[in-house]
């Protein structure tokens, strides 16, 4: 029988192990970077299609259309109080100006708590929500939304008082803001 047959020693499995648990303890931070990136870009992706589509549908519907942070009702049909928009989001049109949505039908869409709540959505405090107008305009103060994950801000979305929405993915990373 010859020798070449017989398979691995355990001295050359240990040794494969030993490299692979190298390898891995080496780029589990690298990893796990990558992966609080991409929940940060992917709740900036959702969110900017929200705005997105309601600016669109507010212009080709010709009403009023909204987007607030979902207040986690399990109807998802209410805006929240606060800044927080961690729980998620809603968009719906606002046809009567009582800033809720009065039929089913009103409701264009309902966002869930993305990222499983490893992202912190914050809006700026003197403006908890968005309004576009009938002709795609924002009016008021511009709309800042801070996504921070671990207290570091790792990105933004502004919204100007014409409509215009902007995101800014930060290479550095800075404290969160209040």
């Amino acid at each position: 029988m010859k020798r070449k047959d017989a398979g691995y020693s355990l001295i050359e499995a240990m040794t494969v192990l030993a490299i692979l648990a190298i390898t891995l303890a080496l780029s589990w931070p690298t990893f796990a970077e990558m992966l609080r990136r991409q929940k940060v870009r992917s709740s900036m992706h959702l969110l900017g299609s929200a705005m997105a589509m309601a600016r669109n549908s507010a212009v080709m519907r010709g009403v009023v259309v909204i987007v607030c942070p979902d207040n986690g009702a399990s109807d998802g049909a209410r805006c929240a109080a606060g800044s927080d928009w961690s729980r998620g989001w809603i968009v719906f049109m606002d046809g009567d100006g009582n800033r809720r949505p009065d039929t089913p039908s009103d409701l264009l869409r309902s966002e869930q708590a993305p990222a499983d709540g490893a992202v912190q959505i914050r809006s700026t405090s003197g403006r908890q929500f968005l309004r576009y107008q009938a002709d795609g305009r924002s009016g008021g103060s511009t709309l800042t939304v801070s996504f921070c994950a671990q207290g570091q801000l790792a990105g933004t979305i502004k919204v100007n008082n014409v409509g215009r929405i902007r995101s800014e993915h930060l290479s550095e990373l800075r404290s969160c803001p209040p």
